[in-house]
């Protein structure tokens, strides 16, 4: 978060403010006119290069992607606006925050984490964004018919992942490939990778 926008929302009530009215009015009043209300969530999107080519061939499906650099988003909105994808949108926030303030009436139907910081350094796996209380808080807001599709080409980090879901009676992990290839940023700088589907448990 940048010091501008800290400035501007520097409290937590504040930052959660922000958040649900951005659900109050971009996701809700569409998205409750469905029978299944749900939306498919990129954390870490960066410059929305994989989720602007996912919505373009998926028109039908409402998407998100946030980012905590300010300037990422601006680039993402860009591209979603040059193409004039309605059901897309970009919003800088952090993880867990955002997930914890989705409305109960909606869910996320796929989770796409492509490529998340690995914090190699042991003192900070803490600052890993999976974690026992971040997949609970994840399964509270997932389909019961989602999926969670975890990437990156940190080996540990994903040797870390793989046990985290292990470890919990909420997720049993799947055999399903990614719904959807197209070249990213960072897959382009990082070939080599392991990707992870995960469902969660009812």
């Amino acid at each position: 978060m940048t010091d501008f926008f800290l400035k501007s929302f520097p409290t937590d009530t504040e930052r959660e403010k922000r958040v649900g009215r951005f659900f109050e009015e971009s996701l809700l009043p569409t998205l409750l006119q469905d029978a299944s209300p749900c939306f498919d969530l990129e954390i870490g999107c960066g410059h929305g290069h994989w989720l602007t080519e996912y919505s373009m061939a998926n028109e039908d499906i409402f998407c998100v992607g946030i980012d905590l650099i300010t300037k990422r988003i601006s680039k993402a909105t860009a591209k979603k606006e040059k193409r004039n994808l309605n059901k897309l949108f970009f919003y800088k926030a952090e993880a867990k925050e955002f997930v914890s303030l989705i409305p109960d009436a909606i869910k996320i139907q796929n989770t796409f984490i492509m490529f998340p910081d690995p914090w190699p350094k042991h003192k900070h796996h803490k600052r890993r964004l999976i974690q026992e209380d971040f997949l609970n808080l994840l399964h509270s807001k997932t389909s019961p018919t989602g999926e969670t599709f975890f990437r990156t080409d940190h080996e540990p980090y994903f040797d870390w992942t793989v046990d985290k879901f292990a470890q919990s009676p909420l997720w049993t992990t799947s055999s399903s490939p990614l719904p959807f290839e197209h070249t990213s940023y960072f897959q382009d700088l990082l070939p080599n990778f392991k990707t992870l589907c995960a469902r969660p448990v009812h």
